[in-house]
């Protein structure tokens, strides 16, 4: 599923040098057989413009490729759009993607002026000297956005470590402190092994799983270090990183342990319920008691004061799930996001254009 990230398929691009060394080799290979009949001066013109549309060929495919592998970044997911803020700056790389595009025009200005040069010049050297000092400026230009061209290589490796999520697929988002059960419950329900993926900016594991739902796919998300503690104990990228998740919630399903084996109180858990419902507050939550066969009678009838109607669940064994995911999927209009699913995977298989300034 890592294949859905729409960074995952950039291919390798190039640093400034490797551009250079790259166009280099190959426009020295260039071979160009001529008459022997023609003077050495025509001989040695044929090579040289050969050899310079040929680097100038494979500089410019290098630097539009950089560009044009990157997904649009207009057409990303709120989701995806939200993270790439949060690790790269989506208006550094859009600058960046910009200038690199714009070094093609200039690129494409001294190769014909030299091209010309080239047809009027007379003495073999002279044609050699002109070939090299246009591939001395076409050099320059990419040295000169080399800065650039880093900074789109990091941020691919970056962007490219992103969970590997379909944002507009039906996704159940667990939420809930630490050890109430969440990826026990992800794991119960899931038809397959769970993916295990980390966002960059923490340590914790995400893990994904997918379940049926008649003829539909329907994701179930673990985000720990995210939903599994208050807002204000959470530095400025994690609290981005909740904010992307509205993008991507369709329900929440919130997890309460009552026998408070999972090491905070019923107090605390019930607060932590009051902020998510305050952060998501037109998104479904689900309140859920999970580890009901271990709590004790006093406390569960606590816990059922407390959140009357919550389902009730053992995760561990299934009791109680399948009615909870029953109604999860039910929050959710499956058959108007079928074709939102499909776009998205289309979208994917494709190359986009990415929108920024080319002028």
């Amino acid at each position: 599923m890592s294949a859905l990230n729409p960074f995952k398929r950039i291919p390798t691009i190039m640093r400034a040098e490797e551009i250079v060394e790259y166009a280099h080799s190959r426009s020295v290979k260039v071979s160009v057989k001529s008459s022997r009949m023609i003077e050495k001066v025509e001989r040695a013109r044929i090579r040289e413009v050969a050899r310079l549309q040929e680097f100038s060929r494979n500089v410019k495919t290098k630097l539009r490729d950089a560009v044009e592998e990157f997904p649009s970044i207009d057409r990303l997911h709120p989701f995806y759009l939200e993270l790439t803020d949060i690790l790269v700056g989506i208006d550094r790389l859009k600058q960046a993607l910009g200038a690199i595009y714009n070094c093609i025009p200039p690129i494409e200005e001294i190769t014909r002026t030299h091209l010309e040069a080239l047809k009027l010049g007379q003495d073999y050297k002279q044609l050699k000297r002109t070939r090299s000092a246009a591939k001395g400026r076409i050099s320059s230009i990419i040295r000169g956005t080399a800065d650039n061209l880093d900074f789109i290589i990091e941020a691919k490796k970056k962007l490219a470590t992103l969970p590997g999520i379909l944002p507009n697929s039906p996704t159940i988002v667990c939420a809930g402190f630490p050890n109430v059960g969440k990826s026990t419950l992800v794991r119960t329900v899931s038809t397959a092994e769970p993916e295990i993926a980390y966002y960059p900016f923490t340590t914790k594991r995400v893990i994904l799983g997918h379940l049926k739902v008649r003829d539909y796919r329907v994701q179930i998300v673990d985000t720990p270090g995210l939903l599994d503690r208050p807002m204000s104990k959470r530095n400025d990228i994690e609290r981005q990183a909740v904010t992307a998740l509205k993008y991507l919630a369709h329900v929440i399903i919130f997890m309460l342990d009552p026998s408070e084996a999972c090491g905070w109180s019923m107090d605390d858990q019930l607060n932590l319920l009051r902020e998510v419902q305050r952060m998501f507050p037109i998104i479904p939550i689900l309140i859920t008691l999970n580890k009901t066969d271990i709590t004790p009678p006093d406390k569960l009838a606590e816990a059922r004061r407390a959140v009357p109607n919550a389902y009730e669940i053992n995760a561990i064994d299934g009791t109680g799930v399948d009615v909870l995911l029953q109604d999860a999927v039910e929050e959710v209009d499956l058959v108007s996001l079928q074709e939102e699913i499909d776009e998205h995977i289309g979208s994917l298989t494709g190359r986009e254009s990415n929108t920024f300034d080319r002028d």
